[in-house]
């Protein structure tokens, strides 16, 4: 049994790697992944200073092994010609590590707790998840945050279960280095304190109860003892991350741009002369992303939800619509099993002690991205919850022994289908929708941005214009002829007014890439429109 489960676990990771491969092999940089290369470069210049609120240390790991490309071929080649595009593909490979990585966490994890069968399907559902697919190769932030949000709370499920400061240490670290990937991470100190009082919320109640005074000041001891080295280990591995670029800048001398943070300042302005233990870009991100918020996201252009625009505020409930749409209906099916499989088998599993590390945070980002979070721009700053989700995933099949042929039969059916349905998208897993949008040009009729096209279909944009002399791309006005026209352009996400003339009244006839649509416009039918007169 032991070498089977080794042969399923290597070929679902074989499966990662090759399908990462494959798809970056055509992909031509995303809107993000220039900006992430060049303050990786930075960071290895000793700079850490911002260019953008989103940019964050991690991304020197993928040029460090861009770099090394370059100085081994530069040792073995002198003179020889570099291509930009190769470099790039081979900083991206740092990523699919991490994805790697993530990946046997997921089994790790759920084999821990529910078996080898139950470790064996969270992989695989990791493995056939379209949006990690699309994610894990490119010189971004969000696979990382995903990674390091599962890999923090894995080891502070360690610490908790089995304690020692051995244990605490390693949390910590990884916990603290979780801060150096996405600002998201931040929310895992309070979400890992909530989870500290549920574990023992039972034993404290109990101690109330008995009016057992000391038991409940060691307890209480303990828990700021240990959120004390926490913190200062994660103030710590902040600043070496910003290579601690002004620490200890007093409160009075930062110049915020966000009312937000301006009226804290003015708030606490007795304390003007204090400083502050981190690194000054740090704080600085932080700022700079709610002053973007509190502009109605204008550096990202609309938020845009089934048709409609919001330049401020984003839409209630949009990652619903995401994970509705985006996330293969097999695994959401799965999930539902599973949520109803644990609550009618609730006496079997111990959620204070193991399921509350993992479901507490997705309900806590879960409430957050669709609530509070305003910048909803894709899927992709919701990956970090897919890997816990598909841990939970794994309760699932706690009993798999004991699940009977018909019912073994319908799990296999399930995953046959999700394969099915993943890798028909093949090799254009940004765009993926499942089965609920049957027509896939009329993707763009409930999500954009880079949900579907994110810049990096360019090659196969590049290709089909060659082969159809003539061609209209992304025109300004309207015109009468053959037109291909990015989904971010045809939505208008920066100027909604500019394809209004097209969407509203023509339906693409082909798609290329699936994030660019083909319209074929006579001119008998734009003279049937208003728009007739604008056209060049």
């Amino acid at each position: 049994m032991k070498i089977n489960q080794n042969v399923f676990v290597i070929m679902l990771l074989g499966v990662i790697l090759l399908l990462n491969v494959l798809v970056m092999r055509y992909e031509v940089p995303v809107y993000d992944e220039p900006h992430h290369y060049l303050y990786g470069t930075q960071i290895l210049k000793l700079n850490s200073n911002k260019i953008d609120e989103g940019l964050m240390p991690f991304s020197a790991l993928n040029v460090s092994l861009g770099v090394a490309r370059v100085f081994l071929i530069n040792l073995f080649r002198p003179g020889a010609q570099v291509d930009p595009s190769a470099t790039l593909n081979t900083a991206r490979f740092v990523t699919i590590l991490f994805s790697l990585l993530l990946a046997l966490y997921v089994f790790k994890w759920s084999k821990d707790l529910y078996g080898t069968s139950a470790g064996l399907f969270s992989l695989m559902l990791y493995a056939f998840e379209p949006n990690i697919i699309a994610h894990s190769h490119f010189v971004t932030l969000d696979l990382y945050a995903a990674c390091m949000t599962t890999v923090s709370t894995y080891y502070f499920w360690q610490f908790i279960k089995f304690g020692g400061w051995k244990r605490a240490t390693v949390s910590a670290l990884i916990l603290g280095s979780s801060q150096l990937a996405k600002y998201s991470c931040a929310f895992l100190y309070p979400v890992f304190a909530l989870i500290a009082i549920i574990r023992y919320w039972g034993d404290l109640s109990r101690k109330l109860k008995l009016k057992d005074r000391a038991g409940l000041i060691r307890y209480l001891k303990s828990f700021f003892k240990f959120a004390a080295f926490f913190v200062i280990v994660g103030i710590v591995i902040i600043n070496i991350g910003f290579l601690f670029n002004r620490t200890f800048t007093p409160l009075g001398k930062y110049e915020f741009n966000s009312s937000a943070f301006k009226s804290l300042q003015y708030k606490f302005a007795a304390l003007k002369n204090v400083p502050i233990p981190l690194a000054y870009p740090y704080i600085e991100g932080y700022d700079l992303h709610k002053w973007h918020e509190e502009l109605g996201g204008k550096q990202h252009g609309f938020t845009y939800l089934l048709g409609k625009y919001r330049k401020g505020g984003g839409f209630k409930g949009y990652y619903f619509y995401t994970l509705l749409y985006k996330v293969p209906i097999a695994t959401q099916i799965f999930v539902l099993f599973a949520i109803a499989a644990y609550i009618a088998r609730h006496k079997k599993f111990s959620f204070s002690r193991d399921e509350a590390f993992f479901l507490v945070p997705i309900i806590f980002f879960t409430i957050y991205f669709n609530f509070f979070f305003t910048l909803h721009i894709g899927i992709r700053n919701f990956l970090l919850v897919l890997p816990l989700l598909y841990v939970f995933c794994g309760t699932l099949l706690k009993d798999w022994g004991t699940f009977t042929l018909k019912l073994k039969g319908l799990v296999v059916s399930l995953v046959a289908y999700l394969m099915i349905s993943v890798l028909s998208y093949f090799p254009f897993y940004i765009s993926y929708f499942n089965e609920l949008v049957w027509d896939r040009k009329q993707a763009y009729k409930i999500l954009a941005d880079s949900n579907i096209d994110w810049g990096q279909g360019g090659w196969y944009r590049d290709r089909y214009v060659a082969e159809h002399p003539g061609i209209y791309l992304n025109p300004k006005k309207p015109v009468v002829g053959r037109i291909i026209v990015s989904v971010s352009n045809l939505v208008g996400l920066f100027d909604a007014e500019q394809y209004r003339w097209l969407r509203e009244n023509f339906e693409p006839v082909d798609q290329v890439a699936y994030s660019y649509l083909v319209y074929d416009v006579s001119q008998e039918q734009l003279k049937k429109t208003n728009y007739w007169k604008r056209r060049p």
